[in-house]
Formats: structure tokens, sequence, C-alpha cells
């Protein structure tokens, strides 16, 4: 096996784990939760949102037609949600180690592969 490692700063971390979360909810049929990663302008973000949604579900009904619920979560989207949750939970150990959350749970392994290692140091 080759490991790799990337350093990245923090708004590339978040910029990272924004891609892997909007590809893994690509990949399981979540349209409604796209415009969240996508949309930047929050002043209008309720406009734009419900202007973007009947063509991100007319989208999604083309790529998913014909397959069910379950079927979406393959071996890449299972090493996506596996990254997704040690960026994730790396990311707020950096930034608010003293909350609680989803955040703040140590990532739990979803296949026979390691969890990505992840670790953050202040410079």
């Amino acid at each position: 096996m080759i490991e790799y490692t990337l350093t990245m700063n923090g708004d590339q971390a978040k910029t990272c784990l924004k891609a892997v979360e909007l590809l893994m909810r690509m990949k399981i049929n979540q349209p409604e939760e796209i415009p969240f990663a996508l949309i930047f302008d929050m002043d209008d973000f309720s406009e734009r949102r419900d202007e973007a949604r009947p063509l991100l579900e007319q989208a999604f009904r083309i790529m998913y037609e014909g397959k069910k619920t379950g079927e979406w979560k393959d071996s890449e989207w299972y090493r996506l949600y596996n990254l997704y949750q040690a960026l994730r939970y790396q990311i707020h150990q950096a930034e608010h180690p003293w909350t609680t959350g989803v955040d703040s749970y140590p990532p739990m392994r979803l296949t026979d592969e390691p969890i990505p290692g992840c670790e953050f140091k202040k410079t």
C-alpha cells in the first residue's frame, strides 16, 4: 500500500471537507443538501435554493432512476465517509475542542480500511 500525506491550512481543510461532503451526498441521492455546499451568498440563499431545487431533483431522478435506497452506497461512498469523518473531527478538535456534538466524536470506521490519518498542529 502507498500512503500519501497532505498538508493543509485550516481554510484548505474546510474546502476539502466541503468537497468530500458534496460528492458523498451526490452519491447517495441527497439533492436537497447540495445548495448548502454551493451557494455562497447568504443574502438570497432561500431564493436561489428554491430556484435550484427542481433542477437538482430532475438531475438526480435521471441519475438514480431504477435504483433503490441503499444501492448508492458503494465502496467509494464508504471511503468518502471515512475521510469526511476524519476531517470533520480534526477541524472540530482544532477550532472548538470544548464543545460537544456530532463533530466532537472520533471517527467510526465503516469499512475494512483504516480511517485516514488526520491531525492538526498549531503554528
